[in-house]
């Protein structure tokens, strides 16, 4: 695919949006995201009283003409936020614009992070290797849907929860994972555990195609495994579409409480849908952007 993964003019649609937290794990540099502390911004935020060693420059002289007290002005700390998405290069992400889907909804993230002046990296693991892009500012936008357009089509041979670790940066504000989530839960346990000692603010994506969601198969099909090439015969009947929507209510349910357990929070992003309605609409309901 081009640089045309996802069209300036449906980029310039989120340019409203910033990614919400409540994580108080900002970085040092100046963004637009407001921190607990108080700094140097031009915004007021409270007064307090002067004590000896403060400022002369921040009394606000006016109160102090009112009252006789000096109070010291405090001013809202605007940081930046760190924030990294990780995206699943797995071989299941192959089916039916599940890959396409999932790396326009990292480059609609990243958008919307840069724009707020928040540091943005993205990682995958192509071939084997880990592959990241770091960046910083709107004008990056570009740089980063490009890195998503030239990456290959999905392949890792390994699992998703395996390698997560390798390309993870210290100090990220907010974490999201792009992943269609069907490995076994007890690696998904296990990841889980150790993720919230990394951020305290982990999102995970659940990518779907339509017919994962409900298979619309007929007949005598064989089904084959596409991450091991394992294959299977069956006869699709309502039955057994009812024992496959079983099965994988069984699994999510599982994933959605494991997350709950863990403080992390999961949704998921079904490609039939649209990325855009995920982002402008979907997100802003959860309170994960606003």
């Amino acid at each position: 695919m081009t640089e045309e993964l996802i069209p300036n003019q449906l980029l310039n649609r989120l340019g409203a949006l910033s990614i919400s937290t409540k994580s108080g794990r900002l970085g040092h540099h100046k963004g637009t995201h407001r921190s607990r502390k108080t700094g140097s911004s031009l915004e007021f935020s409270d007064f307090r009283e002067y004590h000896l060693g403060d400022d002369l420059r921040h009394i606000d002289w006016n109160v102090y003409a009112r009252t006789g007290q000096p109070f010291i002005k405090q001013f809202l700390d605007e940081q930046e936020m760190r924030i990294h998405i990780v995206l699943d290069s797995t071989k299941s992400m192959q089916v039916e614009g599940k890959w396409d889907y999932a790396r326009q909804l990292c480059a609609g993230l990243g958008h919307i992070a840069l724009k707020s002046g928040d540091t943005v990296s993205v990682s995958t693991r192509i071939h084997g290797q880990n592959r990241l892009i770091r960046k910083k500012g709107i004008l990056q936008r570009a740089a980063i849907t490009k890195f998503l357009s030239s990456i290959e089509e999905p392949n890792s041979e390994s699992g998703f929860t395996d390698n997560l670790f390798g390309h993870i940066p210290k100090a990220v504000t907010v974490l999201f994972l792009v992943t269609d989530g069907l490995e076994e839960t007890d690696n998904w346990e296990h990841l889980f555990k150790r993720l919230r000692g990394i951020c305290n603010d982990v999102r995970v994506i659940l990518v779907q195609s339509k017919s994962e969601e409900l298979p619309s198969f007929e007949g005598d099909v064989r089904l084959v495994d596409i991450e091991n090439e394992d294959s299977v015969e069956v006869t699709m009947t309502n039955r057994s579409i009812c024992q496959y929507i079983e099965a994988k209510e069984i699994h999510e349910g599982k994933l959605f409480a494991l997350s709950k357990k863990y403080g992390i929070q999961i949704i998921h992003g079904h490609v039939h849908v649209g990325v855009m309605t995920l982002l402008t609409k979907k997100m802003r309901q959860i309170g994960w952007l606003e």
